[in-house]
């Protein structure tokens, strides 16, 4: 009932085809001298999802799939090579004056550092502060303290914190600041940029509880980005697989888990320690990430691929939607409903 009732929800977040493209070729006179042409790296190259209003998307994958950089061009740190990205129906490309305003109040960011993330010498309160005044969210100087009163109470801190700085609290403490930060502004949706690798396995669950309350709480969604799959496991409603800088599987985060289509993704989720799977036989995956500078001709996963084919060496396989125990899920793979049993 509680999936039926998430896919009645209406669409906040709309990526369409998105890509970003570095350029990271040597300075211009030593490619003369050498001959060589321009060094292009595709960090993302063609991703396309949505996120319903109240649900958590991640994002999972190996380290350098484009896992943070689609984050951030989501809001707004990074402007998409190619491709459009909506948010409750405004292009972030081409959204100008008031709409422009009320699009960014509608969006914030979860760093992943908390030790990072927060100016040292600001005080907490000046810390959950800035938005609101960045953004004129509020004027009143009663009002604002008010506010941040609030949301340190909503993150399950005393309103006498905000006088202290960042360095008398522990990690966990201040990513709670970090999210307070984020909340502060009363925003529709989040990036969380794998807010809890930083900290230990007791903090992380405290941090993720605090997160799912907050979603029911005040109305939140998310994109979570992890490349913990226990945690990505506990706070998702749908997951999406990510290599070399494409999507290669998004579902439902029980249909995912339990019967995964991709290899990619078998192979992913072969990889989480399980007590009970102690002395049975493991699959790992072969070989290492392709150089993204120079990515393999068609599928790029191919290389360590256990059931790779001669079409998966020349065409790349495009997100398509296919039947899984049920439910419609999508995924890139030749094999899937031909070949491979």
């Amino acid at each position: 009932m509680q999936a039926e009732a998430k896919t009645q929800q209406s669409v906040l977040v709309r990526v369409q085809n998105i890509g970003k493209y570095f350029d990271v070729s040597a300075p211009l006179l030593n490619r003369l001298i050498e001959r060589k042409p321009k060094t292009i790296l595709k960090a993302v190259d063609g991703v396309s999802f949505e996120i319903r209003r109240g649900e958590t998307l991640s994002l999972v994958g190996e380290s350098g799939c484009g896992k943070s950089t689609t984050a951030r061009m989501l809001v707004g740190l990074h402007k998409p090579t190619f491709g459009r990205v909506e948010i409750n129906g405004l292009d972030m490309a081409t959204v100008k004056g008031k709409d422009a305003k009320e699009l960014h109040n509608k969006i914030q960011m979860i760093f992943q550092d908390p030790y990072a993330s927060l100016n040292p010498r600001w005080s907490v309160g000046r810390i959950i502060a800035e938005p609101i005044i960045a953004q004129k969210v509020l004027t009143d100087k009663k009002e604002i303290q008010d506010r941040i009163d609030s949301v340190l109470w909503l993150v399950n801190m005393s309103p006498e914190d905000k006088f202290r700085y960042p360095h008398q609290f522990s990690g966990g403490q201040r990513q709670r600041i970090s999210i307070a930060r984020s909340i502060a502004i009363h925003p529709e949706f989040i990036v969380c940029d794998e807010p809890t690798s930083a900290l230990d396995v007791s903090v992380q669950a405290q941090v993720l509880n605090l997160m799912q309350n907050l979603q029911k709480e005040i109305g939140l969604t998310y994109l979570f980005i992890s490349h913990n799959l226990s945690v990505v496991h506990h706070i998702s409603d749908r997951v999406g697989v990510m290599y070399l800088g494409r999507l290669v599987e998004l579902a439902d985060k029980k249909i995912l888990f339990n019967y995964p289509l991709h290899p990619y993704t078998q192979l992913l989720l072969d990889a989480i320690p399980d007590i009970r799977s102690v002395g049975k036989p493991r699959k790992k995956i072969q070989g290492e990430v392709p150089n993204p500078l120079e990515p393999p001709a068609g599928c790029t996963f191919h290389p360590r691929c256990p059931y790779a084919k001669d079409i998966c060496r020349k065409v790349n396989p495009e997100m398509r939607k296919v039947e899984n125990m049920g439910s419609i899920v999508e995924v890139a793979c030749h094999a899937v409903g031909n070949w491979r049993k």
